[in-house]
Parts: C-alpha cells; sequence; structure tokens
C-alpha cells in the first residue's frame, strides 16, 4: 500500500511539474511573440518616422526653393527699386543740371532805356553848332549823308528804315526805347540828339549811320567810340568802346559783314554831347556794290536788326 501510495504521489508530482514546465514555456513563448510584436511595431514605427522624414524633406525643399525664388525675386525688385531709384536721381540730377546749366546760358534781355538815333534827315542844316561842351570848333548842325551808287538809295531813308526795325526788335526783347527822329521831315542837330537822349535817361545811346568811300571797292562795317583822350567824354571812352566791340561784332556775326573793327573817333558832335555810352555803327558802304544792295534786301535787312540787338543784349550781360 505504501509503495502504491508513493507511486501515486510521485505521478502526480511529475504530473504537475510537467504542467508547470508547460505553462512557463507558454509564457516565454507569449513573450517571446509580445516582444517580437512590439520590435516589429517599433520597426514600424521606425519606418514610419523615416517616411515622414523623406516626406518633412521632400516638403521642405519646395519651401527651400520658394524662399530661394522669394529671395530672389526681392533681391531683383530691390535692384530694380535701387536702379529705378538711381535712375530717377540720375535724371532729376541730369534734369536740374541741365535746367541749371540752360539758366546759365541765358541771356537776359530787357529793363534797359535805349535811344536809337537813325543818321541825318531829308534836308541837311548846314548852320553851326559847338563841337563839343565849351568847344570853340563848330561844325554844321546835321547833314544830310551819302547815297547808295547801286540802288539810289539815300543814307537817311535806309538808316530809319532800320531804326524802326532795331526799335520793335528791342521793345519785343523788352527794352525801352526812345526814336530820336521817326520820319524824314525833321530838324534835329547832333547836339539836340544827344541831348534827347539824356532827357529819356538813356542807358546807351546807338547812332545808326552807313558808310561811303572814293573806293566802290572799300566794302564792310564798322563802329565808332570816343577815345580814352576825348576832351570831352573820356569818363565814357571805356563803356562806349565796349558797346561798340559788343554791337558790331553781333552785327557782322549775323550778316557775314566784313569786320573793319572799333575806331576811336573824337570829332563827332553827337558823341561828344552824350552823356551815357555811346557808339556809331557804319552798316556798310553804301557805295560798294554788294554792301548796298545787301543793304536794301528785305532778309539781309532783319540779319542786320537780329544782330545789332544781341549786340546791345550782350553789352548789358
Amino acid at each position: 500500500m505504501k509503495k502504491k501510495g508513493l507511486s501515486i504521489i510521485a505521478i502526480t508530482l511529475a504530473a504537475v511539474m510537467m504542467l508547470t514546465a508547460c505553462g512557463n514555456y507558454s509564457t516565454k513563448t507569449e513573450q517571446v511573440t509580445e516582444s517580437t510584436a512590439e520590435t516589429e511595431s517599433s520597426e514600424d514605427v521606425i519606418v514610419a518616422s523615416e517616411a515622414e522624414s523623406e516626406a518633412s524633406e521632400s516638403v521642405e525643399e519646395p519651401s527651400t526653393e520658394i524662399a530661394s525664388t522669394e529671395e530672389s525675386s526681392t533681391e531683383e525688385a530691390s535692384t530694380e527699386a535701387a536702379s529705378t531709384e538711381e535712375s530717377s536721381t540720375e535724371e532729376s540730377s541730369t534734369e536740374a543740371a541741365s535746367t541749371e546749366a540752360s539758366t546759365e546760358d541765358t541771356i537776359v534781355t530787357g529793363g534797359h532805356i535805349v535811344v536809337l538815333d537813325p543818321g541825318h534827315q531829308r534836308q541837311g542844316d548846314s548852320a553851326k553848332e559847338p563841337n563839343g561842351p565849351g568847344s570853340s570848333t563848330m561844325k554844321a548842325r546835321v547833314t544830310g549823308g551819302t547815297t547808295g551808287r547801286t540802288t539810289g538809295v539815300h543814307e537817311y531813308e535806309l538808316t530809319l528804315d532800320i531804326g524802326l526795325q532795331l526799335r520793335d526788335e528791342l521793345e519785343g526783347r523788352g527794352y525801352t526805347v526812345y526814336m530820336t527822329r521817326e520820319t524824314h521831315d525833321v530838324n534835329i542837330s547832333n547836339k539836340e540828339r544827344a541831348e534827347f537822349a539824356a532827357e529819356k535817361n538813356a542807358d546807351i545811346v546807338v547812332r545808326i549811320h552807313a558808310n561811303g568811300s572814293e573806293s566802290s571797292s572799300t566794302n564792310g562795317a564798322l563802329a565808332l567810340a570816343p577815345s580814352s583822350s576825348n576832351p570831352y567824354v573820356a569818363n565814357l571812352a571805356s563803356e562806349s568802346q565796349r558797346l561798340s566791340k559788343a554791337v558790331l561784332n553781333a552785327y557782322c556775326d549775323a550778316t557775314g559783314m566784313k569786320n573793319l573793327g572799333v575806331q576811336a573817333n573824337d570829332t563827332m558832335t553827337g558823341i561828344n554831347w552824350c552823356t551815357m555810352p555811346v557808339t556809331i555803327i557804319e552798316m556798310g558802304f553804301m557805295t560798294n556794290a554788294g554792301d548796298d544792295t545787301n543793304m536794301q534786301d528785305a532778309t539781309y535787312q532783319a540779319k542786320m536788326v537780329q544782330g545789332m540787338a544781341n549786340g546791345i543784349d550782350a553789352y548789358f550781360n
């Protein structure tokens, strides 16, 4: 009986041990399975993470390109803006410089009183008058002047014709202009013409004449002004010579007339009685066929007038 009972117990214990062993094996298998599942899950997560990372990188690359494009666009816009601004600034500077240069080059006209004295008159007056203030030298009050050998036009006619045109031109430029005569039938002496300019408070006197010579080949224009040794108006010599040069040079430039220069003359009554700068413009030789014909041409006369007006502008500037 004891042996039989011991056998049963042994069998029972063996069975228990076998069951226990089986249970442990099952548990370990489950653990291994769970561990394997977790590992696979972890790998899936890693793979997923890598996929997200790749997706993120693929998203970031366009973003970088967009940023690069935006920077490039911004830089281009900034460059264009800067270029436009610089261009605009340069244009403004150029315009300002151009305006300034234009302002500096502009000749200011007008604002002055000019007396024009068309030389001579229809009938001369041989009565005498002093050649200058306090002078004992007496000269004819006024003569009739010369005559065109080719055209037959009298000097007093030419001088008034040009004088009236010059008056209109100067008034158009803003000058106040007075004429010593506006018709041929007057009797105004050279002394009286100078006194007329003083009464009008003239800034300058321009005496308009034409020349004559024994030689028909002599041609060209010249101007007369007092010298620094003039006994009556030496104080006016410098400004009168400057006025003469300005008017004569501009006149010859405009007409193409031969320039014979400024000549000093202290014997002209109309100069010696002046109290302001004065010039006598000898516009050309009426005894020369070329000069005489030109001075009767309307187109040429327009050049003569423009030239003298330009010279007056130049004197005051």
